[in-house]
């Protein structure tokens, strides 16, 4: 979010719970100058409000960044209860489904839109290991980005995904540090966060990009 404020975006970051990086986010765009707000709002759920705000309503072009994900550690899929592959599946997929929904008709109003949804590099051959229900969910959100491409792209829509590498991140943090050496040093790419993000702006205000529900690594 960070990287599309510097860009001169007006962005709305959600989050669901964790206030600490939420106050931490807030105070990064204060000292960048950057225009939006930090908003709690869990992308499963079923409330509306925030689709009403004004910073939406009023803008010219929206892009969208579908970029929630689960937090999860790495196990064996007989391991994992159902009520947590599902949580995987709940937030990458029903959250993209959910913010979508919200606007696509907005987006089709102003004849022109774009979305983005963050998948990842383990989608791409086989697997890794331990990662299950997050490859699942990740599988089924570049299905969503098809399907969403299928229908819209026609009509104005840019629609595409993008797939990082291993990434240093928060959740990620949170795993056994032996575990994410392992990952790390196994891993076919790695991915610095912050280049992502530039990739990403650079991506959703290219003219060559196609929008047409294709996957970009990054």
């Amino acid at each position: 979010m960070l990287a599309f404020g510097r860009a001169g975006y007006c962005v709305l970051a959600l989050y669901s719970a964790d206030e600490s990086a939420a106050l931490a986010l807030q105070t990064e765009m204060a000292n960048a100058k950057i225009s939006g707000a930090v908003l709690r709002h869990d992308v499963c759920s079923n409330h509306t409000e925030i689709w009403s705000r004004p910073e939406i309503l009023e803008a010219g072009h929206l892009t969208l960044v579908n970029n929630a994900c689960a937090s999860f550690s790495p196990s064996p899929m007989h391991q994992i209860e159902w009520p947590d592959f599902e949580k995987n599946f709940q937030v990458a997929v029903k959250g993209a489904w959910s913010c979508s929904q919200a606007l696509i008709r907005l987006m089709i109003k102003n004849k022109g839109g774009t979305i983005v949804n963050v998948s990842s590099s383990a989608i791409e051959g086989f697997p890794p290991k331990g990662f299950a229900a997050y490859v699942t969910a990740k599988q089924a959100l570049r299905g969503f980005t098809l399907a969403l491409a299928a229908e819209y792209a026609a009509r104005g829509i840019k629609i595409f995904s993008v797939s990082p590498g291993y990434m240093d991140t928060p959740l990620t943090q949170r795993w056994d540090s032996r575990l994410r050496e392992t990952i790390g040093s196994i891993s076919n790419r790695l991915t610095i966060p912050a280049e992502a993000a530039r990739l990403i702006v650079e991506l959703a205000e290219s003219a060559g990009t196609p929008g047409s529900g294709e996957n970009y690594p990054v």
